[in-house]
């Protein structure tokens, strides 16, 4: 059986560590990261296959001595790989049992946490058909696994981390503020390697970790030296110091001391080129409507950024400019009258309360909204110029659109050069939603439905006037 030797009075057999979650802490110097690397080169050496999301591109040494295929965006990736290809890669790992190296180092924090997170949903989905023992090692884990805060990414992994071991799927964690650790994956870790920490809300994490006193912990956990930790596993627990890495340390601290870097193992040529064919073939399958479709996304999220940052200096103007001495109070809403019904059919009017019920449950801005462009038909507004009658943020609409008024064909958006832009379109709703009754109704009934409709649709706005749903 295969041992992990991981420091002079510490050896593992390979079975204990196989589908577990396994968790690294301690401060930047303590030595965690050569704990993680100790770890990957004992896997690598017994031929386990594994993932390494390495946030900084230090994890490249480990090709001094095995071969690992490194990709993403940095600056010693084999090869160069977007969002497209990352699930292809994944499943090449997974089936093929090619260790990969995730360099995320180069990438900005959305583009990386997509990549991920397709790689991983990937592995995850996989790895429930085939069943193949797999190692996946999140450098700077708090940057995905946030405390307190809900992301795609952070679900995937503490999925991994906690049920992976199932589906053959172990984890390695790794951070210097185990604080902002999610705290179900930190206490459900089934290996804990605790380096040193000097923050007072890390210590107490630990104190929850560690069956001790508080002041036992700190003075444990305080004495600590560079590369010792208190290793804990089921009943075991105990000081060791972890063995220094034997492969090149790309996370060194930079000196005046010149450091070279060691002539690195290359991967086979087939791994590449099948990638590369990937590529390619990735590219090529790609329809117009996809490439539509991403670009559509990605204006969305552009968007959606420009907003927030007017937003920003709107709110920045307003707290630099001077204190007026009265400040003007709020013009209430304007007051609208109960239009006409025109000796409307009582089915009609039944109907038009029944529409008139459910958008009463929509948020406050959204009934502005309809309201506004009900009363200024057919005229369109972008979302700035909404959100400044609205009241609300401008990447309010952009995140949380007015999707349920567009499908009931109330409004219609559209994407001009201006940016989004809605406008009512009562004629067109009345038309589709009333047809049975037009035959009775007439050309003057039918405008007299339009007309009682935008009168009862721009009330709405004076229902309430409670802006604790408007960002």
């Amino acid at each position: 059986m295969h041992h992990l030797n991981l420091g002079p009075d510490l050896s593992l057999p390979l079975a204990e560590a196989s589908g577990q979650c396994v968790a690294i802490l301690g401060i930047r110097g303590s030595g965690k990261s050569n704990t993680a690397g100790v770890i990957f080169e004992e896997l690598l050496a017994a031929r386990y296959p594994l993932s390494i999301v390495d946030i900084d591109g230090e994890y490249f040494g480990l090709k001094e001595k095995y071969e690992v295929l490194v990709v993403g965006a940095g600056e010693n990736v084999d090869i160069e790989l977007d969002v497209d290809a990352a699930p292809g890669v994944a499943e090449l790992s997974l089936r093929e049992g090619v260790p990969v190296i995730l360099d995320v180092s180069d990438m900005l924090a959305e583009e990386r946490e997509l990549f991920v997170l397709e790689y991983l949903t990937r592995i995850w989905s996989l790895a429930g058909k085939l069943r193949k023992p797999y190692m996946i090692g999140i450098e700077e884990c708090h940057e995905f696994i946030p405390q307190g805060m809900r992301t795609d990414l952070k679900e995937v992994i503490a999925r991994i981390a906690l049920r992976g071991r199932k589906r053959g799927l172990g984890a390695v964690i790794i951070s210097q503020r185990s604080a902002k650790v999610e705290k179900d994956v930190l206490t459900q870790a089934g290996m804990l390697f605790l380096h040193r920490v000097v923050h007072e809300v890390d210590m107490r994490v630990y104190s929850e970790l560690l069956p001790w006193p508080k002041a036992e912990v700190k003075e444990q956990v305080t004495s600590l030296g560079v590369g010792e930790c208190i290793y804990l596993s089921g009943q075991s627990i105990r000081k060791v110091k972890i063995r220094p890495r034997h492969t090149f340390h790309g996370g060194f601290t930079p000196s005046f001391k010149p450091v070279e870097t060691p002539k690195l193992r290359q991967v086979r040529g087939e791994i590449l080129a099948a990638i590369h064919k990937f590529k390619e073939e990735k590219g090529a399958s790609l329809s117009e409507e996809e490439l539509q479709q991403r670009l559509e996304k990605l204006e969305a999220e552009l968007a959606l950024k420009q907003a927030r940052i007017r937003e920003l200096e709107r709110r920045l103007r307003e707290r630099q400019a001077p204190p007026t001495a009265n400040p003007a109070a709020p013009e209430p809403p304007p007051e609208h009258p109960v239009p006409p019904t025109f000796d409307l059919p009582p089915e009609v009017l039944r109907k038009v309360e029944r529409l008139l019920k459910r958008l009463r449950r929509l948020p406050i801005h959204e009934r502005r909204l309809v309201a506004f462009l009900a009363a200024r038909e057919p005229r369109s507004y972008t979302t700035a110029e909404l959100a400044a009658w609205a009241d609300c943020a401008e990447a309010t609409l952009l995140a949380e659109p007015p999707t349920e008024l567009v499908e009931l064909g109330l409004l219609s958006c559209e994407r001009l050069a201006r940016g989004i832009t809605y406008r009512a379109q009562l004629k067109a709703f009345v038309n589709r939603a009333f047809s049975g009754f037009l035959p009775e109704l007439g050309p003057q009934g039918c405008h007299h439905l339009v007309g009682y409709l935008r009168g009862r649709l721009c009330q709405l706005s004076a229902l309430e006037h409670d802006f604790s749903r408007i960002a």
